[in-house]
């Protein structure tokens, strides 16, 4: 009897070691950043830098917001929106990522601070 009471102790351990591992490897995956595909816009002091890209068909452009505050990237033109995209960067850190398909010569802006305008091409 106290052979098998030793068994059930070592199959525990072993059961909680391996639960343990799991869970470990799980909130590694969790902290490992995702490096983007192609190219950065970074959104710095009220502007997109650099405000101008060219990309080729395919590529994912990823912005990444510096400022404390609130900003968007919207496609089109602060007069004409196109609703290809639209995404809040809702402060320092926050990312969007947008992947362009199709060639083309493609403006965006900020919603919140129409002079912040931007432009990939995509070729």
């Amino acid at each position: 009897m106290i052979r098998f009471w030793q068994n059930i102790r070592v199959v525990t351990l072993a059961s909680l070691l391996g639960i343990s591992l799991i869970l470990a490897g799980s909130l590694v995956a969790q902290e490992k950043k995702i490096v983007p595909s192609g190219p950065t816009v970074t959104v710095r002091e009220y502007q997109f830098q650099p405000s101008q890209i060219e990309v080729r068909a395919g590529t994912a452009v990823t912005w990444v917001n510096e400022d404390d505050i609130g900003h968007t990237i919207t496609s089109g033109t602060p007069e004409k929106p196109d609703g290809r995209f639209d995404s809040r960067l809702q402060g320092k850190g926050s990312t969007f990522s947008f992947t362009f398909t199709q060639p083309g010569t493609y403006s965006y802006f900020c919603g919140r601070h129409r002079s912040m305008q931007g432009q990939v091409r995509v070729l």
